[in-house]
């Protein structure tokens, strides 16, 4: 297989995963894709969708090695005095992004080669704004949807793709419902955030630029393995 042979790569949500392919992604995007070529499609969710990010930015090998570094190294130790919560993971996870991404979206969507798409869940119904209450009855209606089956879930959670304006995914996705948006200089950072938000654990990403109002999620949740019909 020659590096022209390749048109897409799925970046699946799980940490772990991310950080055992980080030596592989740095060969991939530092050296075997770094040169002149047909484009390739990235798509990301979660961790994959910061993977893919990192891959776009012009020292490539460089940024995947410090994503790798500041995963396992980052801290989100709460002010003196106040109990760890969501909003203070939030804020530490949004200011490490910012350090990664901050000021290069112009970078990554001028990539002479590689077409970022980034995959996150926007709410549905209960879900359409992050509240005390009505967040939790609504994951709790969407875990029950989805145990019946896959397109129930879909009345909870809208998957949202985020993708660079000169090529669309190369792709239809009719599997559950989809938006596409397109990836501008706007709202690259708060998506990849957003995309790596997991319920509970951080604060939803709310109304990014240039897409539908509501609240947005992990990628993972509607896309955790990417499962997506490739060979279309």
């Amino acid at each position: 297989m020659q590096a022209a042979d390749v048109r897409a790569i799925p970046a699946a949500a799980g940490g772990p995963k991310g950080l055992m392919l980080n030596a592989l992604d740095r060969y991939l995007f530092g050296d075997w894709l770094a040169g002149e070529g047909p484009p390739v499609h990235l798509a990301g969710a979660s961790i994959g969708a910061w993977r893919m990010a990192c891959a776009c930015l012009p020292e490539a090998d460089a940024a995947l090695r410090r994503l790798a570094h500041d995963y396992i190294h980052e801290r989100y130790d709460p002010p003196p005095g106040q109990r760890q919560d969501k909003a203070n993971v939030s804020r530490h996870f949004s200011a490490m992004l910012a350090r990664h991404l901050g000021g290069q979206a112009g970078a990554v969507l001028r990539h002479p080669r590689l077409r970022l798409h980034v995959i996150t869940s926007r709410g549905r119904g209960l879900l359409q704004r992050e509240h005390p209450w009505r967040t939790p009855l609504g994951y709790g209606g969407a875990w029950l949807a989805n145990a019946v089956g896959r397109p129930h879930l879909g009345r909870w959670l809208e998957r949202v793709v985020f993708s660079d304006p000169r090529t669309p995914l190369p792709l239809r996705l009719h599997d559950y419902p989809t938006t596409a948006v397109p990836l501008t200089a706007a709202n690259l950072e708060p998506a990849v955030i957003a995309s790596g938000s997991i319920p509970f654990w951080l604060e939803a990403v709310h109304d990014l630029p240039g897409a539908p109002p509501g609240a947005y999620w992990d990628g993972g949740i509607t896309d955790y393995h990417l499962h997506w019909p490739w060979a279309d």
